[in-house]
């Protein structure tokens, strides 16, 4: 926020206040959405290097269909959601946590690719609120 002088009769004090500290909440809001934006983003860069071709997917489609969705739930209600698109996203519980093989003898070894995309996105997230509110 710049510092403008200028001169505001008493009569015109609240709404100038109120102005300042309106525009100084929506600047405050749209760097809060680029924290969350890269947040997601870390986490989807971070669950594609943990998961790779070999971990029991035949194609890179898994990989492929992670995507971030991110809108305006409503007026300061922001997400970004990280998630895998259809058809793929049945693959990802048994990925995360194991299964049994197909002969039903012995399990696979778990992938944790979305628990470590969670931690790198709060990582991500609590390092730009703090260079955002000095923190």
């Amino acid at each position: 926020m710049s510092a403008i002088k200028r001169e505001v009769k008493p009569e015109k004090l609240g709404e100038a206040l109120s102005e300042i500290l309106t525009n100084w909440a929506d600047e405050q809001e749209k760097e809060f959405v680029k924290a969350i934006d890269a947040a997601a983003e870390a986490c989807n860069e971070k669950a594609k290097q943990v998961l790779y071709k070999g971990h029991g997917i035949k194609s890179g489609n898994y990989r492929n269909s992670f995507t971030v969705d991110s809108n305006w739930k409503a007026r300061h209600h922001y997400v970004a959601r990280w998630h895998v698109k259809a058809p793929h996203y049945r693959l990802t519980h048994l990925l995360e946590y194991g299964h049994l093989t197909r002969d039903g003898t012995s399990r696979t070894k778990p992938v944790e690719h979305v628990k470590y995309g969670r931690e790198i996105a709060e990582k991500v997230l609590d390092e730009k609120l703090k260079g955002l509110w000095n923190g």
